[in-house]
């Protein structure tokens, strides 16, 4: 008997096998993104349409790990604020990377940094990456750059400069390394290319009792007593674990 791990031609034909799914699956998953995204035309439509969009093997399923009427709050303040150019730190999945792309017509460019292999379920995999893009679909004016590097360098920092050309930015949301030490730095970053005026949004802003490396709540803690614009939008009960803070940039 042939072991089919070792036939050349099999493997040959479960490789195009393979692709050929590939191929099928992207056709129908973008199409499927596509008539979501262009049907939703209120905040609520365009969260129904990450939450229920399905897709197909690789590019199946962008629901954020997030509570949707947390997330639906903090969608409406960034929409209010009309912003251009927006950074998030920590996509994943890639369900509030396409809230943010779409959130508001004067959106341009929305920078996106999450490293391969991160810590608490950080990275997603490069056959995503045209999924990804895809959320700017009926969009020319709207631009989705992907750097899947670490956050936390002073290179990665500056690649995300010069993605906006050095123009500040209006929106930055962290939900990437929650440990103390990692979303100190990341603020410590990122928050001095916020523009006076503009937000600044942490996730899992509550301890954690099953998880007590997330360290959100420590540098939040000190942010909102020092910042009277400091908002939170934690769904109640507290269940544990989620919860979104956003401060107002009120220095340069």
């Amino acid at each position: 008997m042939t072991n089919d791990s070792s036939n050349p031609l099999r493997l040959i034909a479960r490789g195009l096998k393979a692709w050929v799914n590939r191929r099928r699956y992207w056709r129908e998953s973008a199409a499927e993104l596509e008539q979501r995204l262009n049907a939703a035309s209120t905040l609520d439509g365009l969260i129904d349409a990450v939450w229920n969009y399905k897709g197909r093997g690789p590019y199946s399923r962008i629901r954020p790990l997030q509570a949707k009427s947390e997330l639906r709050q903090l969608l409406q303040r960034v929409a209010d604020l009309q912003p251009k150019r927006i950074i998030e730190l920590g996509t994943r999945n890639g369900g509030t990377l396409a809230l943010w792309t779409r959130c508001a017509p004067s959106v341009e460019h929305v920078v996106s940094v999450d490293l391969p292999g991160g810590i608490f379920g950080g990275g997603y995999p490069t056959v995503r990456v045209p999924l990804y893009r895809a959320f700017a679909v009926g969009r020319p004016h709207t631009t989705v750059t992907l750097l899947r590097q670490d956050s936390q360098t002073e290179a990665t920092r500056d690649a995300v400069a010069r993605a906006f050309a050095d123009q500040p930015v209006d929106f930055l949301f962290i939900d990437a390394d929650h440990r103390e030490a990692g979303v100190r730095r990341d603020y410590a970053l990122y928050a001095p290319l916020v523009r006076r005026g503009g937000l600044i949004a942490f996730h899992d802003i509550r301890p954690d009792p099953d998880h007590p490396d997330v360290g959100v709540y420590k540098l939040w803690d000190e942010l909102k007593a020092s910042n009277p614009t400091a908002v939170e939008y934690v769904k109640e009960p507290y269940r544990g674990h989620y919860g979104i803070g956003v401060i107002e940039k009120v220095d340069e």
